[in-house]
């Protein structure tokens, strides 16, 4: 028996200014005072069997109760940094997942050596694309047992949970219509794709392939879906359908509806199932510690290849080194397998042994470990790069929630040891939480605006404005490429548009968008859906155009290649700009409030 229950939320929603996860987390409202019905809205009485569908016309679910959360970010204890503010809570800005295609840590998502590829391939074609994330999907050992776990009841529970939120908050939803399309385009896809036919054990003929299609696309064609309830009853019927023709299950079905239905919104929207809590999966990467081992990699033709093991963490200590081609794990062969299937044979409970099958240099070897909480740190690099020109150098990889302490900490440490100018190295930073973005924003800028953004609800519409409180005057020269994305423009915009320091590399990834993660009750897992733009300090569209440079640093040839910051050319680019007259005429004029041309 298909049934639905009336559904009653009380959840919070996540603000993401993006690109994946990797997911972030800070507690904030999850529906706006202007959350309820649009032009897509669904406000009548559930539909209680799932063979009803057909015959009933009735649609809707329960009211939705707002929450709001806060967090406090106390006064500065050093006195010199960003002074005492609080902050009302905001839904984090993260880009991770969405400006890299895979999962590229065991521990949090990180794939930074994606900011040196020497060449940009072609864009895919949308059938491309579509393969593409079926693979991806199916290809995810924590997609594969969530939709094998649950029921097609379910499925449509969670079908109209993520209609409503995509109605109530998206900027621009799609219609009901285009929303099915594209679940049945998933569906044409799905059939020849590998990773589908093994997760469902699909061994259809061709012949049997081609007459689901044709019926497929007669029966999709001849449907007029304006509502959620519409699409619910093409849902059982294509259901219906594939299980005769094809064996297939209906969950297998309900799922790419739910599927194709954020996918047909924007590439950044995303249904996200949980991983269940007896299995953890890759952490998010906005978090101080996780549970594994500590490495970041990324895909190789034979596994996956580390890229660093993190300092204190169980691979550290267990040998791992840089370069390493992991082959298998615990016994299980990776190589060939997708990017997922190795995070999910690597992540595992507190404590428990992980043996690694690894290359080193052509020479197999195995390493064994436990798992354990590893810190997580965003700023990897400290020095004072130029000691004799007294200029500091902080990389910082991502905003998380303990970016703020972490660069006082940093700042603090290059004070004592004179510095005199600052670089600020963001490239690859895919973002991370508006809330860090602000703060970090607001250490350096006595006034100005730092961003506003713009959606359909009140809650939507915000603009952040920095605060003469004890901001360092510090000439600050910041370095972007291609993947600083989401936060990281929000700061290199907002230090750019304020006159506040000079900005090196290249132009940025071009975000400009903020999703919105919302907790979900039908399924453990959330939806994450795009809710605003975001826009620079003078007002300044920052999707697709981001950030130029104020001095453009074009990419290297042999840029795969990892070079000592001695000799790379960013670098030392913006170590000549720290250097300059005009970075520290900049800074004084800040301070005393004025707004000089860059140029």
């Amino acid at each position: 028996m298909f049934t639905l229950q009336h559904l009653s939320w009380i959840a919070a929603g996540r603000r993401l200014i993006a690109g994946t996860t990797l997911g972030l987390a800070i507690t904030g409202s999850a529906f706006g005072a202007g959350y309820g019905p649009s032009q897509n809205s669904l406000h009548q009485p559930p539909v209680k069997n799932y063979r009803q569908l057909f015959e009933s016309n009735e649609t809707g679910y329960g009211s939705a109760a707002p929450t709001r959360g806060m967090n406090e970010f106390g006064p500065d204890p050093t006195g010199y940094g960003a002074g005492g503010r609080s902050y009302e809570t905001r839904k984090p800005v993260f880009d991770g997942d969405d400006l890299w295609r895979t999962p590229a840590d065991f521990d949090h998502g990180r794939q930074p050596e994606r900011a040196y590829e020497p060449e940009t391939p072609a864009e895919p074609t949308e059938s491309e694309k579509i393969d593409m994330r079926l693979s991806s999907r199916y290809g995810n050992p924590v997609v594969e047992r969530f939709v094998k776990g649950t029921s097609a009841n379910r499925f449509a529970e969670l079908y109209l949970e993520t209609s409503r939120l995509i109605d109530g908050r998206h900027i621009e939803p799609t219609t009901y219509q285009v929303r099915v399309n594209q679940a049945a385009e998933n569906l044409r896809h799905a059939i020849g794709n590998e990773q589908f036919r093994r997760v469902f054990a699909l061994n259809a003929s061709s012949a049997q392939q081609q007459a689901f299609l044709r019926e497929l696309n007669a029966y999709v064609s001849g449907q007029q879906v304006r509502t959620a309830n519409d699409a619910l009853r093409v849902m059982s019927g294509v259901a219906s359908m594939a299980s005769r023709t094809l064996g297939l299950s209906a969950s297998a079905v309900a799922a790419e509806f739910v599927y194709g239905a954020t996918e047909s919104l924007d590439k950044y929207s995303a249904f996200n199932p949980e991983a269940p809590a007896a299995r953890p999966s890759a952490a998010t990467g906005l978090e101080d510690s996780v549970v594994g081992i500590g490495v970041e990699i990324k895909p190789h033709d034979q596994g996956v290849v580390v890229l660093k093991a993190l300092r204190g963490g169980p691979a550290e200590r267990g040998g791992v080194q840089r370069g390493d081609i992991v082959t298998g794990v615990n016994g299980q062969n990776i190589s060939g397998r997708t990017m997922d299937f190795a995070v999910d044979q690597i992540a595992g409970p507190q404590g428990s042994p992980v043996l690694l099958s690894i290359l080193r240099d052509g020479r197999p070897m195995r390493l064994s470990m436990r798992r354990e909480t590893v810190r997580v740190y965003s700023v990897s690099d400290v020095q004072m790069i130029d000691p004799s020109g007294k200029i500091g150098y902080i990389k910082l990889d991502k905003f998380a929630e303990s970016s703020n302490q972490e660069m006082d900490e940093a700042l603090w440490s290059l004070y004592r040891q004179g510095m005199q100018s600052l670089v600020l190295d963001l490239r690859g930073n895919p973002g991370g939480l508006l809330t860090t973005a602000i703060q970090l924003s607001d250490k350096f800028l006595p006034s100005g605006t730092i961003v506003s953004t713009r959606g359909r609800t009140s809650e939507d519409n915000t603009q952040e404005a920095a605060r003469r409180e004890k901001t360092w005057k510090t000439p600050l020269v910041v370095i972007v490429d291609e993947n600083s994305a989401s936060a990281s423009e929000i700061f290199a915009a907002a230090i750019q548009e304020n006159g506040r320091g000079l900005i090196v590399g290249r132009k940025s990834y071009g975000k400009g968008t903020v999703q919105t993660h919302f907790p979900l009750r039908a399924v453990g897992g959330n939806l994450k859906i795009t809710t605003a733009r975001f826009y620079s300090p003078t007002g300044r569209v920052m999707a697709e155009a981001g950030v130029k440079p104020d001095i453009a640093v074009p990419k290297r040839a042999d840029d795969q290649t990892v070079v000592p910051l001695a000799a790379d050319i960013d670098v030392r680019e913006a170590l000549r700009a720290a250097g300059s007259q005009r970075v520290r005429e900049l800074a004084a004029a800040a301070e005393r409030g004025n707004l000089l041309s860059r140029r």
